[in-house]
């Protein structure tokens, strides 16, 4: 049984602080899920970020759609009005899942309960080695039409407005 298509959207680390390397961060985090979209998981990508960040050009060139926005709430807001996708993968740029999302995301979205899902970052201390449940959430996977409805400032309150437990296996590495 296939499973349904994502639409991907990558966040700009430039919409919650001051990042320099913001264009790097996208570039490499989309980079990232083309094995997704060559697996028949990620339909279409959308990257959101303010007008300063050159975002523009990387989404001419990578083919996908640019979402000009100065905060996550009116960024996400607008990418999912575009979004052709009932699920979305939304990620922060200057993170890229780990070998074996792809798998993990397939399954997800063949079981016919799925409500979402948060894709946490490595391990990078010692406490969150212990309790990997206390690394910070980078991704989501989620239904479009709860995501719209949520209306976030950012991924954190996105996962409490949804009451999101479940943790995908896999994790994020910090690429930029």
């Amino acid at each position: 049984m296939p499973c349904a298509m994502v639409t991907a959207i990558i966040l700009s680390p430039s919409l919650r602080a001051r990042a320099e390397r913001a264009p790097e961060a996208v570039a490499r985090s989309l980079a990232a899920l083309v094995r997704a979209s060559v697996e028949g998981i990620v339909r279409e990508a959308l990257i959101v970020g303010p007008a300063g960040d050159m975002l523009a050009e990387i989404a001419d060139h990578a083919g996908c759609a640019y979402v000009e926005a100065s905060s996550v709430k009116e960024g996400l807001a607008r990418a999912l009005a575009q979004a052709r996708s009932d699920m979305v993968f939304v990620l922060e740029g200057g993170y890229a899942p780990l070998t074996g999302f792809v798998e993990e995301a397939g399954d997800l979205l063949r079981a016919g309960d799925f409500r979402g899902a948060a894709l946490r970052r490595a391990p990078d201390t010692m406490m969150t080695r212990f309790a990997p449940s206390l690394a910070r959430a980078v991704g989501v996977l989620a239904p479009r039409a709860a995501l719209r409805d949520a209306g976030p400032r950012d991924l954190a309150e996105l996962l409490r407005r949804l009451r999101i437990r479940r943790t995908l296996n896999i994790r994020a590495q910090k690429i930029v």
